[in-house]
């Protein structure tokens, strides 16, 4: 398009791409960018394209696409999905609003904090920056945007705009508008003004978006990801989706049916990823799931997409351990479906802590309609049922959290004893309040490991969470759609998996032995 598209939407190289088809694969974009060399980069994280246009995109920027073109702000030939190394081909004196998604911008995200913790431990140097932080300054320094950026407006969105806002980063880095919240909601009259030439605040919150305004994509989304559900109404104090409020669920007819369309016809996806939430609350009112309507649900689209040949899937992605333990025969019913034929997945549960006290204090949603005191027989109780029905739980659990004492770390240590047996990763994730991002993230991520019981309790995490991972390396990389690729990566990474659970083992002996020291000392010493 010679004179370049009027919107034009992209994201950073590493949110963009759907490594290879596989998008678990993902989580290497918090590695420092010295480990992943240029042409890794573009091989490793391809974004498949046609004249600039990407062939498929983060679902996030899907929405944004549709919801423009649903609102009449431009029309279809008005505004693309780029792929953020071809800005060239879609960028041009046209142009008026380069619109960002961003997943991490800084590399202040839990997913970097745990790469820093596996390096550190593990005796690998960590230099440079995070490279999905690399690949979102890589957008903005395009040569593209650089040339055109007199006359065009960046806008950045996504789930980890705080890190700019909360850094002051969105004015040093010449951002003009940062939209948080649902873009649904008020979007598409952001953009309308914008492109009208008005002049807006630098910062727009935006409201939860009705179920109704919500558009069927346009653009088919990475991973086959459809989403079901949107919020939890659990209300934890940290978590994002309790912006949302309340759980919403979005029809299967004339909404979710279509977009598993869109995503096998236009994006040739095999495995349809049901997005929630908590997917075993689907069409819930409240705390209490809805059998009848999850397993409605699941049916529908487990025919809709064996309608297209028997080797296409369904799966799903986030529960709770509460609602696992309240509905076992819906968990089992729903496994019957997305794990037949003895198929294992992954699905991801937000442990956080095994403190029954801040349980209490922070999250007490969580747990219902059981007491905050059940809650570690719980998690122990819902990880053995999915495993008893195929699936590999992804159990977050978060150090540092606000008021956390050293008894609350020995509950997350009891708990790690509980379920050393069964098929879980457990990563420890770093909580940061946002006010101390600026200049001590490095120092809070030092400090966490240096202390001997946080210290403990999260290589010991680390070292269960690799055991798990070398044992199901095969799940992680089965959707790589380039044979010998998904061949070499599953070899490789069983292998480093193996090598990083023998260095946490050193590493948890130098611990209790008193002989970790914090990076500076270390750099020190070798200086002299």
């Amino acid at each position: 398009m010679s004179g370049g598209f009027k919107v034009v939407l992209t994201a950073e190289g590493a949110t963009a791409s759907d490594t290879l088809g596989a998008s678990v694969a993902g989580f290497i974009s918090a590695l420092p960018d010295s480990y992943i060399k240029p042409f890794i980069a573009r091989a490793y994280f391809r974004v498949l394209s046609k004249d600039g246009r990407a062939l498929r995109a983060p679902y996030g920027l899907s929405k944004v696409e549709a919801a423009l073109i649903e609102r009449g702000v431009v029309s279809p030939d008005e505004v693309v999905i780029a792929s953020p190394y071809e800005l060239e081909k879609v960028i041009g004196p046209d142009t008026r609003v380069l619109g960002i998604y961003v997943m991490d911008p800084l590399g202040l995200s839990f997913g970097s904090g745990i790469v820093y913790w596996m390096l550190r431990l593990a005796g690998l140097p960590y230099r440079g920056m995070p490279f999905i932080a690399r690949s979102f300054l890589d957008v903005l320094s395009h040569p593209a945007v650089r040339a055109h950026r007199g006359h065009l407006k960046i806008v950045v969105g996504g789930p980890a705009t705080w890190q700019l806002t909360d850094t002051g980063m969105h004015r040093k880095l010449g951002i003009d508008l940062v939209y948080e919240g649902e873009f649904e909601s008020i979007g598409p009259e952001v953009f309308r003004r914008l492109l009208a030439g008005e002049r807006l605040p630098p910062i727009v919150s935006a409201p939860p978006a009705r179920i109704e305004d919500v558009p069927i994509i346009r653009t088919p989304a990475n991973g086959g990801i459809v989403e079901v559900t949107r919020g939890c109404g659990r209300g934890c104090t940290f978590c994002t989706p309790t912006l949302s409020g309340m759980i919403k669920s979005f029809p299967f007819e004339g909404h979710i049916d279509r977009e598993i369309r869109v995503n096998i016809e236009r994006g040739r996806m095999k495995d349809i990823n049901l997005h929630s939430d908590e997917f075993f609350r689907y069409g819930a009112r409240g705390i209490d799931p809805n059998p009848e309507k999850v397993l409605d649900l699941t049916r529908k689209a487990y025919k809709l997409v064996k309608s297209y040949g028997d080797d296409y899937t369904i799966s799903t992605d986030f529960t709770t351990a509460a609602v696992v333990v309240q509905a076992p025969d819906l968990v089992k019913e729903v496994a019957d479906y997305i794990n037949e034929g003895g198929r294992w997945t992954f699905i991801e549960m937000g442990i956080e802590t095994a403190s029954p006290r801040l349980i209490r204090k922070l999250m007490p949603g969580k747990v219902k309609p059981f007491e905050p005191e059940q809650y570690p027989d719980i998690v122990e109780q819902a990880i053995g049922m999915l495993n008893d029905n195929r699936w590999v739980v992804v159990g977050t659990m978060i150090v540092n959290l606000p008021g956390e004492t050293e008894d609350d770390v020995v509950r997350d240590l009891e708990l790690l004893d509980r379920i050393k047996r069964l098929r879980v990763m457990t990563f420890p994730l770093p909580f940061i309040p946002m006010g101390a991002l600026r200049r001590t993230y490095f120092t809070l991520l030092d400090k966490m490991l240096l202390d001997p019981v946080r210290g403990e309790f999260i290589i010991r995490a680390l070292m269960k969470a690799f055991d798990e991972a070398a044992r199901d390396m095969d799940l992680a990389v089965e959707k790589i759609e380039n044979g010998l690729a998904r061949i070499f990566l599953d070899r490789l990474g069983r292998r480093l998996a193996n090598m990083l659970v023998g260095r946490y083992r050193e590493a948890l002996e130098d611990l209790r032995a008193r002989r970790l020291r914090p990076a500076a000392a270390e750099a020190e010493a070798a200086a002299r």
